[in-house]
């Protein structure tokens, strides 16, 4: 079987001097695909369901998911220490949505949220989900995502999510 997704990057406008101090990374990806009803439909599966295919769980945060564990999987033995033991956790929340209007979907960026401890930050994503009996049939059998960019995941673990506990203005600055 053969589908087709759209894949769009963001970058955050911060450092036109390219000083280093803003992150580099895409802050999200946005993504059109397929919805998982309409997959298993085209597969063979007429009764697909898509409130259990599309709407139970959070489908863009099982993504976001795997790029965090990619990220993390890339770092050296040392580095993981230094996550583990001074970065700000990056961690997945509930999908933000559904925003089942082209223009809400694209103009709701993903949140980054830091908890008051410092400890975690959560990203949402921004999510749109039709079934395949959608009322406006070009918008029909799709799951919208904004996605975690893979690398952003990994900068954050290497440099920006050790700011506050290993950077230069941290009490406890330790450089592995």
């Amino acid at each position: 079987m053969k589908t087709i997704s759209v894949s769009e990057t963001h970058y955050e406008l911060f450092d036109g001097l390219d000083t280093g101090y803003y992150p580099i990374a895409a802050t999200e990806i946005k993504t059109k695909l397929s919805s998982r009803q309409k997959i298993q439909q085209h597969a063979g599966n007429p009764t697909a369901d898509f409130h259990n295919e599309d709407e139970v769980g959070n489908r863009c945060a099982d993504i976001n998911d795997y790029a965090i564990s990619w990220a993390y999987n890339q770092l050296s033995a040392k580095q993981k220490a230094n996550y583990d033991s001074f970065g700000v956790k990056l961690v997945t929340g509930d999908d933000m949505g559904p925003y089942n209007e082209g223009p809400l979907w694209i103009w709701t960026m993903m949140d980054y949220k830091m908890d008051k401890a410092k400890t975690t930050m959560t990203v949402k994503s921004a999510m749109m989900r039709t079934p395949t009996d959608y009322f406006i049939g070009a918008a029909a059998g799709f799951h919208y995502c904004k996605v975690l960019s893979p690398f952003h995941a990994l900068e954050w673990m290497l440099v920006d999510g050790l700011l506050d506990h290993n950077g230069l203005n941290s009490k406890q600055a330790l450089f592995l």
